[in-house]
């Protein structure tokens, strides 16, 4: 028999559910339609009253109606006023951690999964925008910082949230706060000069008779099997040290092993740049250490000086915001604004737009405002999927809507880059993680609807406080 003192408890306890039930997206189905009056494709391919067939996270078809056969078993969403866009790529971020930055200036042997927090409110923005695939790097007050971490905003942990772990390193060549851009330079250049004086070591030791396993006992816990049975020779780097082919690799100390990835072109580094100055820097210890075509540039605005350099590299470059750099003329103090995000359109330099630092936080928006500033659309909208999962590998899953790609879709209210459009339902991977109807924070924002069970958990630290 049910005692009426538990009663509050029981009541708290199902208000709690139906909150969590209201921030969770529903169970997803093996196969999902979604019908539109419009499908945007990508920036070259649009579709009118089309359909989209989705089984086990993929898409399998799309095309116009009648023309597609669609499987009567699964649920339909969408309609004739809804549009259909490829889910926004987020080429970087420092967003969506307990803090950005480390105190160490030399740190590639973190992980920044352990910084990651899948509850961070952030995620849940990221779904209400729409941005479904995002590339998390350490912050840029570093000299080298942690591996990044390709994820998906949703999931209970971070093992679910991940898309490719362990993916990026992030460089800095502007100072770290407190150093000059001379010690900052020589701090980077010095941590692949340390690398290769490392190796040499170790290869020496090994030739001179040293007990290999000593190094190996450091690293318990890893997976030595196939490390212990065969090194690997220096295939594509720019510089070699001559037999490290005969050491395992469980035996290189695990904190020079992702700089290792980095020199023989396994890995993709992510360079912030403050001032066109530092862009010379980092192309050179990129262009030194073997890794210059896979460097990222992520870029201040003022960096649009250096776009003829860029360009000659033929790197890729993450411009954050915001778009428009805005300086003064020395002589004659007239303020002179410069349309970045234009300079590199011109110059051929592929680039990818980044929310970070941005007013609205969102890629429609930073996209929306480089047309209004006089981008070409389809740049823009390139900008904000193809390329940024080309920067990040993932070029042929995400960034465009086409059988055989992950079914990363939003359904919109209106034209993707239209200031009256937004965001009514996410699919990820073939589930709907969002439903605008059921946002209850955005409920209370806009409509003033206090959500069950939030009375005073705002007080007390609650979901509802986030």
């Amino acid at each position: 028999m049910m005692h009426v003192q538990h009663l509050p408890s029981l009541l708290s306890t199902a208000a709690a559910a139906a909150l969590a039930l209201a921030f969770s997206s529903p169970a997803s189905a093996e196969k999902l339609v979604i019908e539109a009056g419009r499908i945007v494709q990508d920036s070259a391919t649009e579709i009118t009253d089309g359909i989209l067939i989705i089984e086990d996270g993929r898409i399998v078809a799309i095309g116009r109606q009648g023309e597609v056969e669609k499987p009567w078993d699964a649920p339909v969403l969408g309609g004739p006023d809804v549009v259909v866009f490829p889910g926004f790529v987020e080429a970087h971020s420092s967003r969506g951690m307990d803090r950005p930055n480390e105190n160490l200036d030399v740190a590639p042997f973190l992980d920044v999964r352990d910084s990651i927090d899948p509850i961070n409110v952030y995620f849940e923005d990221c779904r209400r925008w729409g941005m479904t695939t995002i590339n998390i790097q350490q912050g840029n007050n570093c000299v080298i910082g942690a591996q990044g971490r390709i994820v998906k905003p949703t999931g209970m942990t971070v093992e679910e949230m991940t898309v490719r772990p362990g993916f990026g390193l992030k460089l800095s060549a502007s100072p770290k706060a407190g150093k000059s851009a001379a010690t900052q330079a020589m701090a980077l250049r010095q941590s692949f000069d340390g690398l290769r004086r490392y190796l040499e070591e170790i290869v020496q030791d090994a030739r001179d008779g040293g007990d290999l396993a000593k190094r190996e006992a450091l690293f318990q816990g890893r997976d030595l099997e196939g490390e212990k049975a065969k090194g690997r020779a220096m295939a594509g780097s720019a510089w070699k040290v001559d037999g490290l082919e005969l050491i395992p690799r469980g035996a290189i100390d695990e904190k020079q092993s992702p700089l290792l990835d980095l020199v023989e072109g396994r890995g993709t580094a992510f360079i912030w740049c403050g001032g066109a100055r530092e862009v010379h820097v980092a192309l050179e210890v990129a262009r030194t250490n073997g890794f210059l075509d896979r460097a990222v540039l992520v870029l201040d605005p003022s960096c649009w000086k250096a776009a003829d350099v860029i360009a000659e590299s033929g790197v890729a470059v993450v411009l954050e915001a915001p778009m428009v750099h805005l300086e003064r003329d020395p002589v004659t103090g007239k303020e002179i604004e410069t349309f970045v995000p234009g300079v590199f359109a011109e110059k051929g330099v592929r680039f990818a737009l980044s929310s970070q630092n941005s007013n609205s936080n969102s890629l429609w928006f930073q996209a929306a405002r480089a047309v209004g500033l006089g981008l070409d659309r389809k740049t823009a909208i390139d900008a904000v999927t193809r390329v940024p999962a080309e920067i990040l590998g993932l070029g042929d899953q995400v960034g465009a809507l086409a059988p055989g790609r992950l079914a990363n879709v939003l359904l919109l209210t209106g034209d993707p880059l239209a200031n009256d459009t937004w965001v009514q339902h996410v699919v990820l991977e073939g589930e709907v993680v969002y439903d605008r109807a059921k946002d209850v924070r955005n409920k209370y924002l806009i409509e003033g609807v206090e959500p069950m069970g939030l009375e005073g958990s705002a007080q007390q630290g609650g979901a509802g406080a986030r």
